[in-house]
């Protein structure tokens, strides 16, 4: 029987299977990318979507400049997760080799879509190395293992390196995603010789040298679970790159080691001395994690270095109203978000405490692992998203760049003034039209057309429903409030205005679109001069259909008891 973190890996997976109407595999491709390299959902979505069979072993192709790697995916997700992962999954991944050097074998294949990310991605990232790997859902294979070490070995092996990943590697990488602020609940750290005491305003500190052999100890203990606040782990040290630089200076140069790595950082709830002395201090620390150099910490446990490699270490007990800013901004393998910054504004704030008092948890400020949808919780990147959707001045940027939409946008998609009914009506709007937008592409199957309605197209249906809204309801009414729009009756009020829109847009779609004119279906949802076009022939849709086609979401919010 499948443990709670698989059942709930996979409730994930089927969640963006459903979403994207894709594979499970694909899926499971998109839930690793999403989780631990931050690549947008919706751009996951869209690239496992790609059209066509013949993948050669590709299920997903991403970029990370942190690690600066091209990563080139293949997923595994078995319908019986109780055995081994089959070797011919990995044999897959190598078949794959000739197609990744050289795109254009991709064409010849008959993926140009495939052909043109690969090739797109290499000559923006010219400096990139390219990483395959295989990540699976099937218990640990050691024919697997064995053979993904033969091939990091190979000398001949320049232009790409490996990496393998079981079901028990995603499950650890997974359950220090969920546990990131929670930690590990209580251990000790010793310094080798003195130590300097701080304190400030964010609580106190203590700075020292810590050797391999005690960081080799924590690991050994708590292994992945050490790195709870650095949810990116380590994947292996890559042929030319900076793992492989410090395991090679851990062992050829431990004495050289302090001065050439950065060192670590430890988050704790508290700390205590519990012994000092002048060749060593031992510190016991309470729910704490590693929350920058999880790099450091893994290459040496790799290099099995002797003690006489140390590093700088810093362990910070933090008061809890800064303890997720520590987390964030000393975490090198995540960049800092733009709308995690915003979400600690006043208008945020404000909106936060409006939601909170129906229950509902807006805009967290540390995001959690991605889980099944939880209609209860409202992601601030998402919303702000669906509300730009709503003007025809940002709804390409809201499809294609939601980072811009928390620059100048802003001010006017989170205006002053802005109150929780109206976040809560775009929020709404977006789940429903989303949901209908799979519900047809269901319905259509094969159509030639049905790219038109890839994820991002839901955010061409909540523009659609805006327009229908501002047509037929008068939403500044006073009694649409949280409560009354929490309502079925509401919602089904909601329903009737996305499931017309989503008909409404596919409709003008297919009728605008024209690949020699926009191209991809991916691009032509991107379009400034596609939404030029289409939103002429949603207008006259909206302008024929017959007064009270559909009801007044004020009058149905006036008639919900509350």
């Amino acid at each position: 029987m499948a443990n709670k973190e698989l059942s709930d890996i996979l409730a994930s997976i089927d969640e963006l299977a459903k979403r994207g109407q894709i594979t499970r595999s694909k899926a499971f491709a998109s839930w690793f990318a999403i989780n631990f390299f931050s690549v947008d959902e919706d751009e996951a979505l869209e690239a496992a979507a790609a059209d066509g069979g013949n993948d050669q072993g590709i299920d997903l192709i991403f970029y990370d400049d942190t690690s600066e790697e091209i990563v080139v995916l293949q997923a595994h997700c078995p319908d019986n997760t109780s055995k081994k992962t089959p070797k011919n999954k990995w044999d897959a991944v190598v078949a794959s080799i000739p197609f990744v050097k050289d795109p254009q074998a991709l064409i010849s294949a008959g993926r140009p879509d495939l052909a043109e990310s690969l090739r797109n991605m290499k000559e923006a990232y010219p400096e990139h190395t390219v990483i395959v790997g295989l990540i699976s859902l099937g218990l640990k294979s050691q024919e697997i293992i064995d053979s993904v070490t033969a091939h990091q070995a190979d000398s001949k092996a320049t232009e790409v390196d490996y990496f393998y990943l079981g079901q028990e590697d995603i499950e650890a990488k997974y359950r220090a995603l969920v546990n990131s602020e929670r930690g590990i609940a209580e251990d000790t750290l010793s310094f080798s010789g003195d130590y300097i005491e701080d304190h400030g305003e964010y609580g106190r500190a203590w700075i020292g040298s810590v050797s391999a052999q005690e960081l080799q100890r924590l690991h050994k203990e708590h292994n992945d679970e050490l790195f709870a606040g650095n949810i990116r782990l380590f994947l292996g040290a890559r042929k030319g790159g900076i793992n492989e630089q410090i395991i090679k200076t851990a062992k050829e140069e431990p004495g050289s080691f302090w001065a050439l790595n950065n060192g670590i950082t430890i988050v704790a709830d508290t700390v205590d001395l519990l012994d000092k002395q002048h060749d060593g201090s031992t510190l016991r620390l309470k729910r704490f994690s590693i929350v920058n150099g999880c790099q450091t910490t893994s290459s040496l446990v790799q290099a099995k270095a002797t003690p006489k490699a140390k590093v700088l270490a810093r362990i910070i007990a933090a008061k809890s109203s800064i303890k997720t800013d520590i987390v964030r901004y000393n975490n090198s393998q995540n960049a800092v978000k733009i709308w995690s910054v915003r979400s600690a504004d006043n208008i945020q704030q404000t909106l936060r405490e409006q939601f909170k008092s129906v229950g509902i948890n807006y805009a967290p400020k540390l995001a959690g692992a991605r889980k099944k949808k939880d209609q209860n919780i409202i992601e601030l990147d998402r919303l702000a998203q669906y509300l730009a959707a709503s003007h025809q001045e940002f709804l390409v940027q809201a499809v294609g760049n939601k980072g811009e939409l928390f620059d100048q946008p802003y001010q006017k998609i989170f205006h002053k003034g802005i109150q929780a009914p109206e976040a809560y009506l775009g929020w709404l709007i977006d789940t429903m039209s989303d949901f209908e937008r799979q519900q047809l592409l269901e319905g259509i199957g094969n159509d030639q057309n049905s790219g038109l309605l890839s994820v991002a197209s839901t955010y061409w249906i909540c523009y659609c429903t805006h327009k229908l809204i501002k047509k037929f309801s008068k939403i500044d009414s006073p009694h649409m409030n949280l409560r009354s729009m929490s309502s079925t009756e509401f919602h089904n009020g909601i329903k009737k205005y996305t499931s017309k829109a989503t008909a409404m847009f596919y409709d003008a779609a297919v009728d605008a679109y024209d690949r020699d004119t926009y191209g991809s279906f991916k691009s032509t949802l991107r379009s400034s001069k596609f939404l030029q076009k289409i939103d002429s022939k949603i207008n006259l849709r909206v302008s024929q259909l017959a007064a009270k086609t559909l009801p007044d979401l004020a009058v149905v919010s006036r008639g919900v008891k509350t």
